[in-house]
């Protein structure tokens, strides 16, 4: 008994063509396609990680502590008032916990970390925020002394081990820079 397994050729052709354009479809036009192309281009560029914890941050960082940890990262410092210390010290980052992103800003009071600001890339605001809601989801925070922002400001304020953690709610605007950013204890309690 012969048995003809022979394909049809309009067959394999369209297997071969869905084969060639289905990865470029998904790269190209998929959202996570997409932070995947951003991701691969931000390693060919030599862009470094920063995969860094920051609901796990607190006051006794140090500037000396944060460069041995993340020794790829060339962080320039200028001394001078800011919001949060008296130095600043920023790096151009290519991805934030697998997110692009493109800087991480270090606000030191001497050589103590108070504050840390990361700017991603606008297009994965979202995405962001869902990473955020996972990561602290299991987490149980100690409750903050200090008032949270309000809700209705449009800032999402999510308490963490030392500090809290915020960002834009919703979607952004063109003002609105896309930013995560960490507040410790310290610089919470100095602000009042």
């Amino acid at each position: 008994m012969n048995t003809d397994l022979k394909l049809p050729k309009t067959y394999k052709s369209l297997l071969m063509l869905a084969l060639v354009v289905g990865p470029f479809v998904w790269l190209a036009f998929a959202e996570d396609g997409q932070r995947r192309t951003d991701l691969a281009l931000m390693f060919v560029l030599g862009k470094p990680e920063f995969n860094a914890a920051l609901d796990a941050f607190d006051s006794e960082l140090t500037e000396s502590r944060l460069r041995e940890t993340f020794p790829k990262l060339s962080f320039q410092c200028v001394a001078g008032e800011n919001p949060f210390g008296n130095r600043l010290c920023g790096a151009e980052i290519g991805t934030f916990n697998q997110i692009p992103a493109s800087s991480v800003t270090l606000f030191l009071l001497d050589d103590r970390l108070r504050a840390a600001k990361v700017v991603y890339k606008r297009a994965y605001h979202e995405t962001l925020r869902d990473w955020l809601d996972q990561r602290l989801a299991a987490r149980k925070p100690n409750a903050i002394a200090a008032p949270m922002p309000d809700a209705r400001a449009g800032v999402l304020a999510r308490p963490v081990q030392d500090g809290v953690l915020l960002m834009r709610e919703g979607e952004l605007s063109r003002e609105d820079e896309p930013a995560l950013l960490w507040l410790s204890q310290a610089a919470i309690n100095a602000r009042r």
